[in-house]
């Protein structure tokens, strides 16, 4: 099965979780690098809400209210739920997506082209 996950989604995901990482086994000063993790979770929180599509405000909302609440209390169990649900959230939109176990791409052309436009017009 081959995934075709977001690069950006990766490297932010995966700078963040390692930045924690850092922090929590003590090899990183948490007053300089909590902000930057705090900023990378904020945009996770933003890439998941346009993955979804729907209820964007209420997502980043609740999504947002999560990291901080994450950030905050930051130790090893709080870094293990993060894993967790990153890892469901990554399997739900780039594994398993409208009731298929390929990944969440439209088949034909007229769905990409109006994919595209929603993308122009998204901001």
């Amino acid at each position: 099965m081959r995934l075709e996950i977001c690069p950006i989604c990766s490297a932010v995901a995966g700078t963040w979780l390692l930045l924690t990482a850092l922090v929590l086994s003590g090899y990183l000063n948490s007053e300089i690098f909590l902000p930057l993790i705090s900023l990378l979770m904020g945009g996770t929180v933003a890439g998941v809400a346009y993955q979804i599509g729907k209820r964007k405000p209420i997502i980043i909302s609740v999504g947002m209210l999560l990291a901080f609440w994450a950030v905050r209390n930051l130790n090893f169990k709080v870094f293990v739920l993060e894993l967790a649900v990153l890892a469901t959230l990554a399997y739900f939109l780039f594994v398993k997506r409208n009731g298929t176990t390929g990944p969440a791409l439209p088949r034909d052309q007229k769905a990409r082209e109006l994919l595209e436009e929603k993308m122009k017009n998204c901001c």
